[in-house]
């Protein structure tokens, strides 16, 4: 399913810069978000109540931390490809007074090489992931208590669906979502558990002053098409709030 979101090669191979890129001042300033945040989202609540006496958290995916320095663990081991963002995570895990082991990689490639926790976390990846179920299946190894997974009910890149069809006549693929996620989990056998619910969107670098020319390198539009774009933006204005999933689910230590 995740291949159908591939940009077709004629329009990447025409685009001024690469429409696929990474700002880590986004996953940092979520991190930072998320521990001045007076309130448990449910995905918080259900890490939260399932730390054991240890206090350790493994964080898959871990960019700036934002999924496990709010939940009061003592130590967290943070899994991320990018070294400033484990270099972010750790810088702000031990300001908090948290013991922070970082590993570098990608999940469940590096799983080998991370501990065990109580808990293991993991926000927003799943649609980054082809193979679901080994995926799944290393994260639950590694939990002692609980597995938490949280993703967006529709694939993160959907909102630029009409966009893309307004300026290039693309019809964006409309799956995989959660459901889907949530069927491959079932069929591993996990005692799964769900939450549907709903945040301000935060938006992967396509928000700010630098908004316009953010998007239209995702949409890999020309500058001599920004005033199209503009007035698209206008007509059809991207969303505030995002519908959210928490999946969750015990283990045997």
């Amino acid at each position: 399913m995740l291949a159908g979101w591939a940009i077709p090669e004629p329009l990447m191979a025409s685009a001024p810069e690469r429409p696929y890129f990474f700002d880590p001042a986004v996953f940092t300033a979520a991190a930072d978000a998320a521990v001045r945040r007076h309130d448990d989202t449910p995905s918080d609540r259900v890490a939260r109540v399932a730390l054991g006496t240890s206090g350790h958290v493994l964080d898959v995916g871990v960019g700036g931390g934002a999924a496990s320095l709010r939940l009061g663990a003592a130590r967290i081991t943070g899994v991320d490809p990018s070294e400033p963002l484990l270099d972010a995570f750790s810088s702000r895990a031990e300001r908090l007074g948290i013991a922070p082991v970082s590993i570098r990689g990608t999940w469940p490639e590096v799983a080998p090489r991370a501990p065990r926790a109580d808990v293991v976390v993991c926000h927003h990846v799943v649609y980054n992931v082809a193979d679901l179920a080994p995926f799944a299946s290393a994260l639950t190894e590694h939990a002692t208590s609980r597995v938490v997974v949280e993703l967006t009910a529709v694939h993160p890149m959907a909102w630029l669906a009409p966009y893309w069809e307004a300026l290039h006549g693309i019809d964006q693929s409309d799956r995989p979502v959660a459901d889907d996620a949530v069927a491959v989990l079932e069929e591993l056998g996990l005692p799964m558990r769900r939450e549907d619910w709903s945040r301000p969107i935060q938006m992967i670098g396509e928000a700010g002053d630098d908004r316009l020319r953010r998007i239209a390198r995702r949409l890999c539009l020309r500058p001599d098409r920004l005033d199209e774009l503009r007035q698209l933006l206008d007509e059809v204005p991207p969303p505030t709030d995002r519908e959210v999933v928490t999946l969750w689910w015990s283990t045997t230590s």
